[in-house]
C-alpha cells in the first residue's frame, strides 16, 4: 500500500515503498549521563553535514576526546538510566540508501514528581531540517503520547555514516529527562496524524518514504522502537533483534543485555 507523505515545507512529496535495506531500521534509544560541555566536546549533536569531523556528546562520536570512536546501536544502554540524563534517538540499521526524515512518537508513564517528569523532559533536534510536532492528549512532543515528524536538509546533510556491522545510523535528536522514579521512556508509532493510522517511517536521501508500520504490521513495528528503563525499569534495545531472512520475522531471535 502506497500513500503520499508531505514531510516538508518546501514541499517534497515522499511516496510510500519498502524500499530495499530500509525495512530493517530500527529506532534505538542510547542513554548517557547528563551532558556537561567541555573545551573538547560542546555540542550534544554531529554537524548535520559534518558528522564524522565535529567531536560531539552523541553515540555516533562517542569520545571524550577529538578522536571519534562511534557506538554501534548493538552497543547502547537501554537499562539502569539514572534520575537525569540525556537519552538519544538514533536509526540504526539503515539502509546505504541513507537517512533524510523520521516520524515516531513518545511515551512515559510519569506526571508531576513521579516517573519521568514532562515538566523535565526536552527535546533538541539533531536533524538540520524542519520538525512538525504534535499533542497525544498531553501536549505536543515529547509530552507523552506526542508524535513528531522531523527532517534533515536533504540537499546538503542526509545520514550516511555506516557504523560497523550495524548499518547507517541517523541521530535523530536528543532529550533530557528527570525521573523522580521508575519508568519506562519509549518509542511509539506517530499515533496523531490525520487519518488516525499510525506511522512509523524513514525517508531516505532519495525522497522515498518506508512505513514500517504499514510493511511489518503494529506488532512487529513495536518491536523496532527502543525503551530506557529508568531507576531499575527495564530496558530493551531493538537493534539485537535480528530477522532471519529478508522478507520474512517469522522467527525471529532476540538478545538482552548483551551486544553482537
Amino acid at each position: 500500500m502506497k500513500r503520499v507523505l508531505l514531510m516538508t515545507a518546501a514541499g517534497l512529496v515522499l511516496a510510500h515503498s519498502a524500499f530495499a535495506g530500509m525495512e530493517n531500521c530500527r529506532f534505538a534509544l542510547h542513554w548517557k549521563p547528563k551532558f556537561s560541555a567541555t573545551k573538547t566536546i560542546n555540542s550534544l549533536c554531529p554537524n548535520a553535514s559534518n558528522a564524522l569531523l565535529t567531536p560531539n556528546y552523541s553515540p555516533n562520536w562517542n569520545s571524550a576526546t577529538t578522536i571519534a570512536n562511534p557506538l554501534p546501536c548493538t552497543s547502547y544502554t537501554v537499562t539502569n538510566a539514572a534520575q537525569a540524563g540525556q537519552v538519544y534517538i538514533v536509526v540504526g540499521r539503515a539502509g546505504t540508501e541513507g537517512v533524510a526524515a523520521a516520524s515516531f512518537g513518545i511515551d512515559y508513564t510519569g506526571s508531576a514528581g513521579t516517573g519521568v517528569d514532562p515538566a523535565f523532559c526536552t527535546f533538541t533536534p539533531c536533524a538540520d531540517g524542519l520538525t512538525f510536532p504534535n499533542d497525544g492528549g498531553n501536549g505536543d512532543f515529547p509530552k507523552p503520547k506526542g508524535g513528531i515528524r522531523i527532517t534533515w536538509n536533504n540537499s546538503t546533510s542526509c545520514q550516511t555514516q555506516v557504523i560497523g556491522s550495524a548499518g547507517v545510523h541517523a541521530v535523530v535528536g536528543v532529550f533530557y529527562i528527570y525521573a523522580y522514579s521508575s519508568d519506562q521512556f519509549k518509542i511509539t508509532p506517530n499515533n496523531n496524524l490525520q487519518g488516525g493510522v499510525p506511522e512509523l517511517a524513514v525517508a531516505n536521501c532519495a525522497g522515498v518514504t518506508t512505513d514500517l508500520y504499514q510493511v511489518w504490521g503494529g506488532a512487529i513495528a513495536t518491536q523496532l522502537c527502543g525503551i530506557v528503563g529508568v531507576q531499575g525499569a527495564a530496558g530493551y534495545n531493538p537493534c539485537l533483534i535480528t530477522p532471519v531472512g529478508n522478507t520474512t520475522w517469522g522467527k525471529i531471535k532476540t538478545k538482552y543485555g548483551t551486544s553482537e
